[in-house]
């Protein structure tokens, strides 16, 4: 029987062939991306969104740029809608073999289409990543792995036309001989991601990481929802013991290990001595919750996740102690300026500045506003490497004070930086206060042991964020206008974490897997929730 460590050694073989592509794309950018925008024209011209923008009449990137207008979601969605109703030939001459259903800050979701060329445009991107992780981290291929690659807990579903809703196995983004690997890989069956109950899906899934002394790499999207695995595991750690004993015997090696392991002040290091690194979403608003997934893992490598989303592939970590690289085998890209709302192409990008990224995919999404902010940061020869600042769109404006969530985020960063180990969830909120004036209210639960300490810092949080958002003009002027009273501080109740978490799950139909909480929330939508 192959080892998972054998498996591995194979399976990163068959990745060093796209990972050369990768590397050589990135310093020849321009010409690279220019073929891939000619091949995508080429194969879709005939499409009924091909013959509406006269891709046969397209001879260069000018053209493409005059032909077809930047696409937000609902100009894609009409040709999605007659992709829905059975029709072919729509956005792609190739077939549509799923659509997969996004979860973001928006109060509906949205079908992407699938065909096999954007699967294999996203495995492009992972290919690489896989190869510079090995180079770099070899001791994460040493065992086996936990992958958490799409949302658990989704149920089953087709549109009218029989085109399913979801992928129906993780390893399914692969090829047949790559998909054989990862099930050597892979500590958790794929199939477990059918499990629709929470508990048990949790649970099973323990019972599974528990028995593989092995595990050496885990990768999931957001830090909360390792969190969450970790609070599960806290809270359930005997039963699981008792249930493993139950099926395997009370006398196993491991079992006994584990049994003396739960009683300790433990780390996942301490459960997993083979544990090297953990793969998460370390940008944005999901920096907040890094220091508390360290302390929780222990001494393990947390490696910052590229940019990938429903709809493409953005970027990969690639280099050792760099922020990702432009996925520039996957997609064709274009970047929108914040400021000017000037387009430019990925060969012609500036340090430091912050663009939204507009991708052209092999699913069909043509010059399609991700709504994605990111900075630049540096190069890898010609290709860009940045960080994700957030959503462009998730923004409140009250009195014309154009609040960011990135702006927000890296407030909060800075603000609890010394004490975010001490923090259950903070975040910031519109609110009227009791002389009818609007301002912002940061809102925070501290761990039960902290509550103390974090009251007496409320004021200094207040004046450290204050001092941050200040930066930002629009808002300056409508504190000075007196048009918004100064932010203010508010501490939670003990468990309002898991109310908010499971209010905004149920409210926007998140997945767990899939949990990005935001960090500043619109008018009125907690309201209930905060009792306001």
């Amino acid at each position: 029987m192959i080892s998972a460590k054998l498996a591995n050694k194979i399976w990163i073989l068959l990745q060093s062939r796209e990972s050369k592509n990768f590397h050589k794309n990135c310093f020849q950018l321009k010409h690279s991306q220019n073929i891939k925008l000619k091949k995508y024209l080429s194969q879709n011209k005939n499409t009924q969104f091909g013959t509406k923008h006269k891709f046969d009449q397209i001879k260069d990137y000018n053209g493409y740029k005059k032909n077809v207008p930047i696409q937000e979601w609902n100009d894609i969605n009409p040709w999605v809608e007659l992709i829905k109703n059975g029709n072919g030939n729509v956005l792609t001459s190739e077939k549509i073999i799923l659509f997969e259903e996004t979860s973001g800050t928006s109060s509906f979701s949205k079908l992407i289409p699938y065909t096999n060329l954007l699967k294999k445009e996203i495995q492009k991107g992972v290919g690489p990543w896989m190869n510079a992780l090995h180079k770099n981290h070899k001791s994460a291929f040493k065992g086996s792995s936990y992958w958490s690659i799409s949302p658990p807990l989704k149920g089953k579903k087709k549109i009218s036309a029989g085109i399913p809703i979801g992928i129906e196995d993780d390893t399914d983004y692969f090829n047949p001989f790559s998909k054989f690997l990862l099930s050597k890989i892979l500590a958790v069956p794929t199939t477990l991601k059918k499990e629709l109950h929470s508990e048990t899906f949790y649970f099973q899934t323990f019972e599974y990481l528990l028995m593989r002394d092995n595990l050496s790499f885990i990768s999931v999207w957001s830090p909360t929802f390792f969190l969450q695995l970790d609070d599960f595991l806290s809270i359930y750690k005997v039963q699981l013991v008792c249930s493993l004993k139950k099926k395997i015997g009370s006398n196993n090696k491991r079992l006994l290990y584990l049994e003396k392991i739960i009683t300790t002040s433990y780390t996942w290091k301490n459960i997993w001595p083979d544990l090297s690194v953990l793969s998460c979403w370390c940008d944005a608003q999901s920096s907040l919750w890094v220091e508390k997934v360290q302390v929780a893992i222990g001494d393990v490598y947390i490696q910052g996740k590229g940019l990938l989303s429903t709809e493409g592939i953005c970027s990969v970590p690639l280099l050792k102690d760099r922020s990702p690289v432009l996925s520039v085998s996957s997609h064709f890209y274009e970047f929108r300026a914040l400021d000017s709302e000037e387009v430019y192409l990925a060969n012609e990008l500036k340090d430091n500045e912050i663009y939204e990224i507009i991708m052209t995919t092999g699913g069909g999404l043509y010059r399609y506003a991700s709504g994605d902010l990111i900075q630049i940061d540096g190069f890898y020869g010609q290709a860009p490497t940045f960080k994700f600042l957030g959503r462009k769109n998730s923004s409140s404006d009250l009195v014309g004070e154009k609040l960011s969530e990135f702006q927000v985020s890296i407030a909060l960063q800075a603000a609890l930086k010394n004490i975010s180990t001490k923090v259950e969830v903070a975040f910031i909120y519109p609110v009227i206060d009791e002389f009818n004036k609007l301002h912002y209210r940061i809102y925070i639960e501290a761990k039960k042991n902290f509550k103390p300490e974090i009251t007496k810092l409320l004021s200094t949080i207040e004046q450290h964020i204050e001092n941050t958002l200040i930066r930002n003009p629009y808002y300056k002027t409508a504190i000075d206008l007196n048009q918004l009273s100064s932010i203010k501080a508010h501490l939670l109740e003990n468990d309002f974490k898991s109310k908010l978490f499971n209010f905004y799950i149920n409210n926007f139909k998140i997945k767990d897997g899939n949990l990005k909480m935001p960090v500043l929330f619109k008018k009125d939508s907690l309201n209930s929730l905060l009792h306001l």
